[in-house]
């Protein structure tokens, strides 16, 4: 029997942020105890009744038992003020959501790693299916397959049925909303009013193989959902012409002929989980390792030449929005914390934020601790570019749950140790003098840096890994500093200091300046 899940809470982590994802927002904390980055997932809110409370944290319970190097495991329960969550491993690389859609984090997608994600899934799926009780995913997607340091897929968001069903019922009631366009991963049969299962799954994965092959959303274009869904009913798929899939893409016939039989009408024709795994792995198998391994650092070159590209940061002000950090929150007299936080994203710039892009990037807002203000009634818009003119006007009056504002003024050099960044705000030193650090950085400053961090206990060995395997010095100094601004106060206190100590570094500079000019 498997031992019974830790419960998470708030005392248990520092560096809560909300992240921002291609597929919408993510919450992000650090582990103190298991020194370690997390994923939280909300699940209910204090509405939830007595009955759900119960199925849900049965569902919790039964998603522990399922273990594969192909399912992101669950690490424990998050519980706090009334809220409750799963916790997993955090998943550096996001979802593969992000990586078909941010085109210019990603300009291309190599077939041969492409081909090893889509194995990932299928075997990740066909473990689910094969189990002595036969689970159904019942919502497969793109930003439910998560990509660790290596690009290897792991499926989320497995299990938790009871808690799916509430969501599917909310979600056709209010077929029309942004957020249920997630729809369209259903089959027809659900759609229908079927009951979920495992040829349903098979339906899933073929549009999600499609999704990955044309990088486009499915239906991308059609302004009625309701419309697709009833297409979709009456045997609408998207197209697989030369327009959406390359003519000149490899095993193209083969991967074709797959997603049709996944998406076929009759739920009986779609092959079964193993057929798909022996075909992509057959693919895969023509392709030798070290076509893939070059297929991962171009991908990882390519994303740092686009970061490279983007200078500059903005700042993202969360005004108390009641719904922040709830899935299911109709409550009134919400007694939560206050989300109020105006902070530094050091990403991309608001060329791979505008709404066109889809999202590219992903930015972190950091939420202070719990405080004793109550919140009130209001929401957070999820796509700062999105702020229209009729928004920026009424911001006089009511203030908007997520505001862009203009980029700060870089701080002169000696006020970032002689100004509020002295008061023991280091995170400010970092973001402040990110593009100098950048460019000072040395191999072996930066190697000092971790042995730092990691002597210290401020690095997980999952951030280590991560910021290791940039394949150049700036793109590991600049995770450096984006991980540190993270990881809080501490982290970042320990960067500052290691680089205060060198002369050649513009931070070492300012201190040795001041130790010999007059008062």
């Amino acid at each position: 029997m498997a031992n019974p899940l830790p419960v998470v809470g708030q005392e248990d982590l520092e560096s809560f942020t909300l992240t921002r994802t291609g597929s919408g927002f993510a919450l992000k904390a650090f582990h103190i105890s298991w020194n370690t980055p997390i994923s939280v997932k909300l699940l209910a809110s204090q509405d939830t009744t007595d009955r759900e409370w119960k199925l849900l944290l049965q569902d919790i319970a039964s998603v522990r038992c399922y273990e594969s190097e192909h399912l992101l495991p669950l690490l424990g329960i998050y519980q706090c003020h009334g809220l409750v969550g799963i916790v997993t491993e955090w998943m550096n690389n996001g979802s593969l959501h992000s990586l078909i859609h941010e085109h210019q984090l990603y300009p291309e997608l190599p077939f041969p790693l492409l081909i090893r994600i889509l194995s990932d899934v299928a075997e990740g799926l066909h473990h689910l299916h094969s189990l002595e009780a036969a689970l159904c995913h019942c919502s497969l997607k793109p930003s439910n397959v998560l990509l660790d340091v290596q690009y290897r897929a792991k499926i989320s968001d497995y299990g938790l049925t009871n808690w799916k069903k509430q969501q599917l019922r909310s979600d056709l009631q209010n077929c029309q909303q942004r957020n249920c366009q997630d729809l369209v991963y259903l089959p027809p049969e659900i759609l229908e009013g079927g009951l979920p299962s495992q040829k349903g799954d098979i339906y899933s994965f073929g549009i999600l193989c499609w999704e990955s092959l044309s990088r486009r959303k499915p239906f991308e274009g059609q302004t009625n959902l309701l419309d697709v869904l009833r297409g979709i009913c009456s045997s609408l798929r998207p197209g697989i012409s030369e327009k959406f899939i390359p003519s000149n893409l490899p095993e193209r016939n083969r991967l074709l002929n797959l997603i049709a039989l996944c998406w076929h009408q009759e739920p009986d024709y779609r092959p079964h989980t193993a057929e798909c795994v022996h075909l992509l792995n057959g693919v895969l198998s023509s392709l030798n390792k070290e076509v893939i391994s070059a297929a991962i650092y171009n991908l990882m070159d390519a994303k740092e030449r686009a970061l490279n590209a983007c200078k500059g940061s903005e700042t993202y002000t969360l005004q108390r929005g009641t719904c922040n950090s709830e899935i299911i929150c109709p409550q009134k007299n919400n007694c939560l914390i206050s989300k109020k936080i105006p902070l530094l994203v050091p990403s991309l710039s608001t060329v791979l934020l505008d709404s066109s892009a889809n999202t590219a990037g992903r930015d972190n807002i950091e939420m202070g601790h719990p405080g004793s203000e109550r919140r009130k009634s209001s929401s957070f818009c999820t796509n700062p570019s999105s702020v229209s003119a009729a928004d920026k006007e009424s911001r006089q009056h009511n203030s908007p749950a997520l505001i862009l504002q203009h980029r700060p003024q870089p701080m002169h050099l000696g006020q970032a140790v002689t100004g509020p960044c002295s008061k023991g705000n280091c995170c400010q030193i970092l973001a402040c003098q990110r593009q100098s650090i950048l460019k000072c950085m040395t191999e072996g400053r930066l190697n000092h840096i971790l042995d730092v961090l990691r002597s210290r206990q401020a690095l997980s060995r999952v951030d280590y890994e991560s910021i290791t395997s940039c394949p150049t010095v700036t793109g590991r100094a600049r995770a450096l500093l984006d991980t540190c601004l993270c990881l809080g106060e501490r982290a970042a206190q320990a960067v500052v200091t290691a680089l205060s100590v060198s002369k050649s570094c513009p931070l070492g500079q300012i201190t040795h300046a001041q130790t010999v000019l007059p008062r």
